[in-house]
């Protein structure tokens, strides 16, 4: 097992660098149609719940030890489509809410909680036989350690065009933009791909998950995945009681980069209904105050557990 953990950090730094740059909000199988009245597929009335605990994640910035963490993330999703624009585009509206809660030692340089609030207006429609096209606008607002603020407040953007290469393969390009973040997070290339190489098996590229499944009836599937947890969140109060010519750490944004690995079970009860359960490994934490030049990295993998419901209806 030890050359398989120590190419965890590895893999992790592969995926955090890659994921942003893939993300997106459905993959390439839920932009073809087969909703009723020829929506896409994921065009329904639709509540998502989710919860997730890491386990103890240890921390280091510029080479000294800085404490540690454990998380426990909350969240919560309403999607609701709207009625057709003409012939083939369908917009949607949507509200998501996420809480990270932040068990700290004493003295870790991180806020005891970040949440972001958001809305959503996205567009999906049908540019030829082959191509289509989904763009969406979110405003919301993200704060770190404090409640929501006017400095938090934000802009998301994203568009992506997807051509279908046939019945078991379709891929995508475009583009996600965020207001609140800087560097390379402020601006980012989006790619996707959805492969059914046999039937029940798919290997697709999405956000925030990424990965390979098998779907061995109508009820169940199992799946092997990486997943992207990451944002910017605006720090009101320095987590601290900085010392005098120490670095002040409020006022400037979080950059929160989280990857997890691990199995999947999805069972549905019902095609409307479906309940998620994971688990694995969080190879690599990244927390960045930027324009600080202060960055806290976990120094090993920690285990993690989530559990999401899906209501369609």
């Amino acid at each position: 097992m030890r050359p398989l953990r120590s190419a965890l950090p590895c893999l992790a730094a592969a995926l955090l660098a890659a994921l942003p740059a893939l993300a997106q909000p459905i993959t390439g199988s839920a932009l073809r149609g087969g909703a009723p009245g020829g929506r896409p597929a994921n065009a329904r009335i639709g509540l998502t719940v989710d919860a997730a605990f890491t386990g103890r994640v240890d921390f280091s910035a510029a080479g000294v030890a800085a404490g540690d963490m454990r998380v426990t993330q909350t969240g919560a999703k309403l999607s609701v489509p709207l009625p057709p624009l003409g012939s083939g585009w369908f917009p949607l509206l949507s509200l998501r809410y996420r809480h990270h809660d932040l068990e700290t030692a004493a003295g870790t340089p991180l806020p005891q909680h970040f949440q972001g609030l958001s809305a959503g207006l996205g567009l999906f429609g049908n540019l030829s036989p082959d191509w289509s096209l989904f763009a969406s606008v979110s405003p919301g607002v993200a704060n770190a350690g404090s409640g929501f603020t006017s400095k938090g407040m934000s802009v998301g953007v994203i568009a992506v065009a997807s051509r279908k290469f046939g019945n078991d393969f379709s891929a995508g390009f475009g583009f996600v933009f965020d207001s609140l973040a800087r560097g390379t997070g402020r601006l980012m290339p989006v790619a996707t791909f959805d492969w059914s190489p046999e039937p029940g098996w798919k290997v697709w590229v999405g956000y925030p998950r990424t990965g390979v499944s098998w779907e061995p009836s109508q009820t169940l599937k199992a799946e092997f995945v990486a997943e992207a947890d990451f944002g910017s969140f605006y720090v009101t109060e320095d987590p601290r009681r900085p010392r005098p010519g120490q670095v002040r750490l409020d006022r400037t944004r979080l950059e929160y980069r989280a990857v997890r690995v691990g199995p999947a079970v999805t069972w549905k009860p019902d095609p409307l209904v479906s309940l998620r359960l994971g688990a694995g490994v969080v190879p690599m934490v990244r927390a960045e105050y930027e324009a600080r030049n202060y960055e806290l990295r976990s120094e090993k993998a920690a285990g993690f557990a989530s559990l999401e419901l899906d209501w369609r209806f």
